[in-house]
């Protein structure tokens, strides 16, 4: 038996069931408890054992929640979950496709979390979609997002990915702008509300908008990343074609990267009212995350502290201290919850480089 929350489920061969995703749920649970006077019916669409479903309706107090699990065995323990936990719920032992193309009711909270990609079902869920649907997606491909395997990402995201110390961003970006283009074919313009990446996943909370309008809106903030491998020098440009360029810092030619989503990462009202809503039973990590997220600019892209100071042939510095510096020069800056090591500001890439030489004599 397996206690999370409010839910207790039961292990059974063929359901999978992940407790290291349980952060993942517990900002899940909070954000869809933090729109609950607006919510009224959800579809969770790759239920597995029904524990993300039955914690909604047990701690979020959904009343209308439909679960679709395609795996024979999965679908057999998620029933039994389903009734021990007291939870009624329409349970369908079906594919996100066939369900998508013989329902006639559209969501207000459609979650994804299916094992590897999200590309496969995204395109079938616009047709459950209308005007201010949350589609809560998560990625466990990360090895194709953050270019690994590069060919793959071009093919499933039509995206050249970063093989970098940005890769986890780029990954965040190139699966927001692939549900951007994906959106923008059934009229759905996107508004980001939350993003994040953490150990084998990557996790984007948006909210759909329709009209054409919307649509061209939210396509406007796709385009490029240039990034120079020998000074880190980084730039994006929002853009519909990428250019040849070179590094104006030392000359060598910039890689480019996407296209990908070059527009926010986080709405602040949305991402403090997560916070709220963390129960305080909830994994301290959570809680831990969500404080970083509140506490990070929302700023394309961050600069990994380690990877300059490889490039300056310096030893390590510390980020407290890099900060201290450019906020004494008047720039903004934070750290981010993707990398540690890795700060956000204001600052350009010279600005960077000098507050570390600087920080090294402090």
């Amino acid at each position: 038996m397996y206690k999370e929350g409010d839910a207790r489920i039961k292990y059974a061969d063929g359901a999978f069931l992940n407790p290291k995703a349980a952060i993942s749920r517990e900002i899940s649970i909070a954000f869809v408890k933090s729109l609950a006077k607006k919510t009224t019916c959800v579809l969770d669409t790759t239920a597995a054992t029904g524990i993300r479903g039955i914690r909604y309706c047990l701690e979020d107090g959904i009343r209308d929640l439909t679960l679709l699990e395609i795996n024979a065995n999965a679908y057999k323990a998620m029933r039994r979950n389903l009734k021990f936990n007291g939870v009624k719920a329409t349970a369908l032992n079906t594919s996100v496709q066939e369900f998508a193309n013989t329902c006639n009711k559209q969501f207000d909270v459609i979650d994804l979390d299916p094992f590897g990609g999200v590309a496969p079902y995204i395109y079938d869920l616009m047709k459950i979609s209308r005007d201010g649907t949350h589609l809560i997606a998560t990625a466990t491909d990360t090895a194709v997002l953050c270019g690994a395997s590069p060919k793959a990402c071009m093919r499933i995201y039509g995206a050249k990915p970063m093989h970098n110390e940005m890769c986890h961003e780029a990954g965040l970006r190139i699966l927001t702008g692939y549900i951007t283009r994906t959106a923008a074919q059934f009229n759905f313009g996107i508004e980001v509300l939350m993003s994040v990446s953490r150990i084998h996943y990557m996790h984007v909370f948006l909210r759909l908008r329709h009209g054409s309008l919307k649509a061209m809106e939210s396509l406007s903030n796709m385009g490029y990343a240039y990034y120079c491998k020998k000074c880190c020098f980084r730039m994006y440009e929002k853009a519909f074609i990428a250019t040849s360029r070179k590094c104006p810092e030392c000359g060598n030619a910039l890689d480019t990267f996407g296209a990908m989503w070059l527009g926010s990462l986080y709405d602040r009202k949305t991402t403090h009212a997560v916070r709220k809503c963390l129960d305080s039973r909830a994994d301290k990590g959570a809680a831990s995350l969500m404080d970083r997220i509140n506490g990070e600019l929302d700023t394309p892209f961050y600069y990994d502290l380690p990877r300059l100071t490889q490039s300056m042939h310096m030893s390590s510095v510390s980020p407290v201290k890099v900060m201290e510096a450019l906020e004494k020069e008047g720039f903004e800056t934070s750290l981010t919850h993707i990398d540690p090591d890795a700060i956000r500001t204001s600052a350009d890439l010279s600005k960077v480089k000098r507050a570390i030489e600087v920080s090294k004599h402090v």
